[in-house]
């Protein structure tokens, strides 16, 4: 059975919503970088099956590019 790993998004409330699946985990961490850079928020990858999780780590930004934000979490 192959590996799946979800990408969600934890809400105010603690809560977490699904975002996207992918296949590798490369992918995934790729894939919420993106979404952090472009919408900042909590972003977790989680392996479908098992349940572990790969949270972002925060990392400030020398210069901004065009009409980014001052922050992101990066894997």
């Amino acid at each position: 059975m192959a590996r799946a790993y979800d990408i969600l998004r934890k809400l105010e409330n603690g809560e977490v919503m699904p975002i996207a699946s992918r296949n590798e985990l490369a992918e995934a961490q790729d894939l919420a970088e993106s979404l952090n850079f472009y919408w900042p928020a909590e972003y977790i990858v989680r392996e479908t099956g098992s349940g572990v999780e790969f949270h972002l780590k925060r990392e400030r930004l020398a210069a901004n590019p065009q009409g980014a934000p001052n922050s992101r979490f990066v894997m």
